[in-house]
């Protein structure tokens, strides 16, 4: 079935069908009646393949994620919360997946592909790959979230890590607690670096030094971080609070303590980063800080339409994180 089909059922010009299958407004409305009520009957579906061709528009953006694996649900959220803002504003999404950790370089295909496919704007929320794309001189209206630094021709949403990284550690600096530990992923990605040299900062605002020997690199999953927090716990002298780089790693190292007969937010103090759903759950519930996918999807969306829409005064986005204060942190034990 096509337009010219559904014209010669409805008694009209194909101009018409085509005017109400793409909502002009000038068209008689007993005309739109008409033609929707054949529509409906024979369940015509509009080539939008053929339209975007013909238009010279996909009406579709690319997004780019990672770790789609390994039990963290942050970038399913991503994709759930930045499909659901495209396509209230008239937009499909093609979602591409970099396996970074076994190809960093990855990322740069991912872009090439989406491209060959026609998007009109690409996403890339995988967090410090930036310099893999920036060699693949992509001419597209590109977005970043949290690049460490601005690139020429590409939008990036900062993201203030400091902001919620002071509170948490004031917060346990306000109990008492010196000896603070740190649950890093791998230092050598820059979006660890940055969330790193945040924490720094914010003891550093308090007078307080971190320990190097209290800082565990280690996989960013429930299993790095069941096994780094037993490497801080076997230390001749354990820290007293222990902060994570993601909630991941800190819903791991509840497993670990509950192995131990420890519990958090009563033997030590543990505070997760990202305020997944599931932090709600836990026993104890999760402290954590709050780095949402919805709000960051939304913020990236809105972003890159100004760049596909070349809209003249664009938003300086700034994503600012925040302490959430739950049950899963205590004043040190005697």
């Amino acid at each position: 079935m096509n337009i010219r089909e559904i014209a010669s059922r409805a008694r009209v010009s194909h101009s018409t069908v085509s005017r109400v299958i793409n909502n002009v407004a000038t068209v008689d409305p007993r005309l739109v009646r008409r033609v929707q009520t054949v529509i409906d009957e024979v369940g015509y579906r509009p080539n939008f393949q053929a339209r975007a061709l013909a238009l010279g528009r996909s009406h579709t953006v690319g997004l780019i994620v990672s770790e789609l694996s390994g039990g963290n649900p942050f970038f399913s959220e991503i994709i759930l919360y930045f499909e659901r803002a495209a396509v209230e504003h008239g937009y499909e999404v093609l979602v591409s997946f970099a396996d970074l950790e076994a190809h960093p370089e990855h990322v740069a295909q991912c872009a090439i592909r989406l491209k060959e496919r026609q998007v009109e704007g690409i996403a890339v929320m995988t967090f410090g790959m930036e310099e893999y794309l920036q060699e693949s001189s992509m001419d597209i209206p590109m977005v970043y979230a949290g690049a460490d630094h601005d690139l020429p021709g590409v939008r990036n949403i900062r993201i203030n890590y400091l902001t919620g990284m002071r509170e948490a550690v004031k917060h346990l600096v306000d109990f008492g607690h010196q000896r603070i530990g740190y649950l890093s992923g791998q230092l050598s990605w820059s979006s660890m670096r940055i969330r790193y040299e945040a924490l720094r900062k914010a003891a550093k605002g308090v007078g307080l030094s971190l320990n190097k020997d209290l800082v565990v690199e280690c996989d960013h999953t429930l299993d790095g971080g069941a096994l780094g927090i037993a490497s801080l716990l076997n230390l001749p002298k354990p820290p007293t609070a222990i902060m994570c780089c993601n909630d991941v790693a800190a819903i791991g190292a509840l497993k670990t303590l509950n192995s131990r007969g420890l519990a958090a937010g009563k033997d030590i103090a543990l505070i997760g980063f990202d305020d997944l759903t599931m932090c709600r759950f836990t026993q104890p519930s999760l402290t954590t800080i709050h780095f949402s996918p919805s709000e960051l999807a939304g913020l990236a969306l809105h972003a890159l339409l100004e760049e596909i829409q070349k809209t003249s005064e664009k938003t300086d986005y700034e994503y600012k994180t925040r302490f959430v204060l739950r049950e899963s942190t205590c004043a040190p034990r005697s």
